[in-house]
């Protein structure tokens, strides 16, 4: 008796490392999610790795396949609930696997058992999540019965036996305090974990990005163009100014002209960046009112005559609350005509601009591509 409960132990910290992994690379997927049919498949995967790996380790520890739906139970109520519910319907999947590679066969009963147990456990996360509203309380509640429905449906699924040296009523509550203790240890560092993480994104965004405007700021500018001189491919930058913004300050102050630059910011924003991921977002704040928009030359093939279309829009909308109205001006340069170095691009582009500048504002000025 003393062996069993000691390896149930051993058993509990061991599915708590998987709980924890799974968790933890289920939230990194979600985050870094490019949208590959690829990437769509990894999340499935780890899960199956795991979960197998969980049985095995349970079965050759005690001697009975257990807490299998609990990593899929810590996914629907910490990660995603739409994913849990398709790993839960794959789980019996995977336990049939298991009982096939370990006994050779696989009887009609036991798939029909799996099946059903399966169904029971989405039912327990849909009433649990939507009529109790303690998130910790209602994980502990489903995770219990559904231990109580793997027992009840043990003699109808191989390698759910329980050891002659417990009664099933003593079984059952081993297995249940165990679930519990799981559930609230994985919680607490799963919890913890990703709260470092969300500091941590949040410290990267304020390193990366501009607070006035939301775009990237200077620092990002100099790693991805100044520093990171030389690509292999055609790639665009476009330096965008307003005209005349000193006068606005120099008249309304500078909380408006704040104002006007977070307006001037979100109309970009939409107008540039909407072909493009979140992710890929190629526009910085250089400095003052000067925003570098470094874009795809096959995404944007008609970029002076979208940018001339743009341009005019912007014309048309007051500024500031004030009924201001501006304009602005444009420099465009491309790598491919300076041997893809994207300092010299850029240097051309601030050339360009200072062009438009010269020959009245509101232009939009660009090199000759080849």
């Amino acid at each position: 008796m003393i062996m069993y409960v000691f390896s149930y132990l051993i058993l509990m910290v061991i599915i708590l490392n998987l709980a924890i992994s799974t968790l933890i690379s289920m939230k990194l997927l979600m985050h870094n999610n490019s949208g590959s049919r690829y990437e769509q498949w990894i999340k499935p995967i780890i899960y199956v790795a795991m979960v197998y790996t969980e049985m095995s380790v349970s079965f050759n520890f005690i001697g009975v396949v257990a807490h299998e739906y609990l990593f899929a139970l810590l996914i629907f109520y910490l990660v995603d609930k739409n994913k849990a519910v398709f790993l839960v319907a794959v789980t019996p999947i995977i336990r049939i696997m298991y009982i096939f590679f370990v006994d050779g066969h696989v009887t009609l009963v036991s798939v029909i058992a799996t099946g059903i147990v399966s169904i029971l456990v989405i039912v327990y996360l849909k009433v649990f999540s939507k009529f109790v509203e303690n998130q910790l309380l209602s994980m502990l509640l489903c995770e219990i019965l559904i231990v109580a429905t793997e027992i009840a449906f043990s003699s109808y699924i191989p390698h759910v036996v329980i050891y002659s040296l417990f009664n099933q009523s003593t079984n059952w509550i081993i297995r249940a305090t165990v679930a519990v203790i799981t559930v609230i240890a994985v919680r607490k560092v799963y919890l913890q974990v990703t709260s470092l993480q969300e500091k941590n994104l949040e410290l990267k965004k304020e390193v990366s990005f501009d607070k006035l405007t939301g775009f990237l700021n200077y620092k990002k500018f100099e790693q991805d163009i100044l520093m990171n001189v030389n690509t292999r491919n055609n790639i665009g930058i476009a330096i965008i100014d307003l005209d005349y913004f000193k006068k606005v300050n120099d008249t309304y102050g500078h909380d408006i002209g704040n104002q006007i630059l977070q307006q001037f910011s979100i109309f970009l924003r939409k107008h540039l960046a909407y072909k493009l991921k979140q992710t890929e977002l190629g526009i910085y704040r250089y400095g003052g009112e000067e925003i570098v928009w470094m874009f795809d030359p096959v995404l944007f093939s008609d970029v002076q005559e979208y940018l001339e279309i743009v341009q005019a829009e912007f014309e048309k909308i007051p500024l500031g609350g004030k009924n201001h109205y501006m304009s602005f001006s444009v420099g465009i340069s491309f790598s491919i005509n300076h041997h893809f170095n994207l300092k010299k691009t850029f240097d051309e582009a601030d050339n360009l601009l200072y062009e438009s500048k010269k020959n009245g504002r509101g232009q939009i000025v660009i090199d000759n591509k080849i």
